[in-house]
């Protein structure tokens, strides 16, 4: 795969229960209504800037907008996390007991350029042979999807799917997405993680109803 640049911070979050309690005990009964939107009453735009690329370690790179959900009743917080060096930036989504719900982490993919649709196949293998196998290396119950293409917003994009069972928060379900910019080799690539015990996913489908998949549908770039 010469010529693609790509880090991925494969952490699993940075936040954890408060006190001892445990992941049930920190949720506190919440659990996320994947049917339903109105848990969710408004949003907050972030914006990935040219000053805050640079600050990040990528000058340069495209700009990008996401609103990030916000709840009208207080359920849940949401965070964000800078963390250049490892990543862009992070979305990290809890309750106020600091059960994890869910977080999508945002790091840097540079590759070759070449016509949209070469671009995303290339995307997806280097996706599927290079960064999934770290991903859940040493983790258990651990599984993976072949890749599909999907659009967030207006952006074309690719996805993989996968869940592996943690010590401490239960089951992760995880979604892999590559968004290559259409017309420049720098793009970026989301690490979405979420909590079965808080969102009851039970299929790929369910994805884009869960908090971070209504943050990535709002993913654009400038």
């Amino acid at each position: 795969m010469a010529g693609f640049s790509l880090t991925v911070a494969l952490s699993l979050l940075l936040v954890a229960p408060v006190y001892a309690q445990s992941q049930v005990e920190a949720l506190a009964g919440f659990e996320l209504d994947l049917s339903s939107s109105e848990e969710i009453v408004s949003g907050e735009t972030f914006s990935a800037d040219a000053d805050y690329l640079k600050t990040a370690g990528k000058p340069g790179w495209p700009p990008f907008d996401v609103i990030v959900p916000m709840a009208g009743n207080s359920e849940y917080d949401s965070r964000v996390v800078e963390a250049p060096g490892t990543g862009l930036l992070k979305f990290v989504f809890v309750t106020p007991g600091g059960g994890f719900i869910e977080s999508v982490g945002l790091s840097a993919a540079s590759m070759p350029i070449a016509d949209l649709d070469k671009r995303l196949e290339y995307f997806a293998t280097v996706l599927r042979t290079e960064v999934v196998p770290g991903l859940v290396d040493g983790k258990t119950e651990a599984t993976s999807a072949n890749t599909r293409p999907t659009k967030l917003g207006d952006t074309d994009a690719v996805e993989l799917f996968g869940s592996y069972k943690d010590a401490t928060y239960g089951t992760i379900h995880w979604r892999l997405v590559g968004l290559p910019h259409p017309d420049r080799e720098e793009g970026f690539v989301a690490l979405v993680q979420v909590a079965e015990t808080a969102v009851p996913i039970t299929s790929p489908e369910d994805y884009p109803a869960t908090l971070t998949g209504r943050l990535l549908e709002t993913f654009s770039f400038r």
